[in-house]
């Protein structure tokens, strides 16, 4: 029977899964939540197609570093509002659809699943615009993109590196020119698991049962930055302190995939097409000539395809060139792998095992941590620091 990767480096892309015409592998999640591929041994007849699409065992080739970054806000503020930083996605899915074509996508379902399907129009985009810090599911995209480009559409994928690589090995040999790929800059990916549990936690701790669960922003649309906006029936709760738990986790890198730990992908060098970004410190170190309050784009130009889009939508947003120096220097995940957390094991039995208030204090304020806080507001109490 055929092996795929190890273990520790599978990104559960999905593409042995979408390559196997015999339905000999399933994906399954392990006990961290992490979708992983499983071979039935009584299906698998050794053909190896499973092998020759994994990416870890077949590298996919990386443009070379792009000329300069780009800095862009779209020019509607409604759409920079409800996205994640500047709009360009939106901008890129707006030029698939003058051409007729299919846009692909992160979605999250009512039950709070995060996935990957399809947009036609600009009603079925708006669920994708924003961050979803989950790896999504990508289920039969693959097969499906294959089948529309046989059929000569326009198609846009944006996904995670790991993802973009599994597609284009995926497709193999197969014309590609109608097909623009879209990396992110990935820091890493959680599990639905990890984010379901945490939801639910969420909601006792407010206690609001589930089905009156609206919605969840990973990052509130009023301002740029990390807090969750969490909707239910008859009130709007920002999430901080103990209650934003999952994105501490995350930035922290406590909740990762193992292969994330180990990315190949975290380099200047991409292999979409177009790499998307916040800028985060953007006119930090030269002025911007626009308002960056509601968030301003990282755009990376990598093939002449992704040259000549760009020149296309150009006009329809604010952009400037910028240097490389400030676009590395507050995104790590262009340039360095993640730390290895000594403490992750912990941290995800924490959030799987615990409440809220009690996974929060186990992994980020323990206590020896509260003696010290505690004996340091006595001493400025009575004056002996300041």
């Amino acid at each position: 029977m055929v092996r795929l990767c190890r273990v520790e480096d599978c990104t559960g892309c999905g593409a042995c899964y979408n390559i196997c015409r015999k339905e000999a592998i399933t994906m399954r999640p392990d006990k961290e939540g992490f979708l992983r591929p499983v071979i039935n041994s009584d299906k698998c007849v050794d053909c190896g197609m499973c092998q020759r699409v994994c990416p870890p065992l077949n590298p996919i080739l990386k443009y070379p570093r792009a000329a300069c970054p780009i800095a862009a806000i779209n020019m509607q503020q409604e759409v920079v509002r409800n996205s994640s930083s500047g709009g360009m996605f939106s901008i890129l899915a707006e030029w698939i659809f003058i051409r007729k074509g299919v846009v692909y996508g992160v979605v999250m379902d009512e039950g709070k699943y995060v996935y990957h399907t399809a947009a036609r129009n600009q009603e079925e985009l708006c669920p994708m615009r924003g961050s979803k810090y989950v790896q999504s599911d990508i289920g039969t995209v693959y097969r499906n993109i294959k089948c529309e480009l046989k059929n000569g559409q326009y198609v846009l994928f944006s996904g995670t590196p790991c993802q973009v690589a599994g597609l284009l090995n995926y497709l193999g040999e197969l014309n590609r020119g109608k097909l623009i790929t879209v990396d992110v800059v990935c820091h890493g990916v959680p599990s639905n698991k990890m984010f379901s549990l945490y939801l639910n936690k969420v909601a006792r701790d407010l206690e609001v049962d589930g089905d009156e669960i609206l919605n969840f922003k990973f990052r509130d649309e009023e301002k740029w930055g990390y807090l969750p906006r969490f909707e239910y029936k008859g009130a709007v709760v920002h999430l901080d302190g103990y209650r934003n738990l999952y994105m501490r986790l995350f930035m922290s890198c406590r909740i990762m995939r193992p292969c994330c730990y180990n990315c190949t992908y975290m380099t200047p060098e991409r292999v979409g097409d177009i790499t998307i970004a916040d800028f985060w410190g953007i006119g930090e170190q030269q002025s911007f000539s626009y308002d960056t309050s509601a968030g301003c784009s990282l755009v990376l130009l990598n093939s002449d395809k992704g040259n000549r889009v760009f020149d296309e939508i150009c006009s329809t947003i604010h952009y400037e060139q910028r240097e490389w120096e400030e676009a590395l220097k507050f995104n790590d995940s262009l340039y360095r792998r993640l730390p290895f957390p000594l403490d992750r094991g912990k941290a995800i039995n924490a959030l799987f095992c615990l409440s809220l208030r009690k996974a929060y204090n186990k992994v980020f304020n323990p206590p020896h941590k509260r003696v010290r806080h505690w004996f340091g507001n006595l001493l400025r109490k009575v004056h002996i620091i300041q």
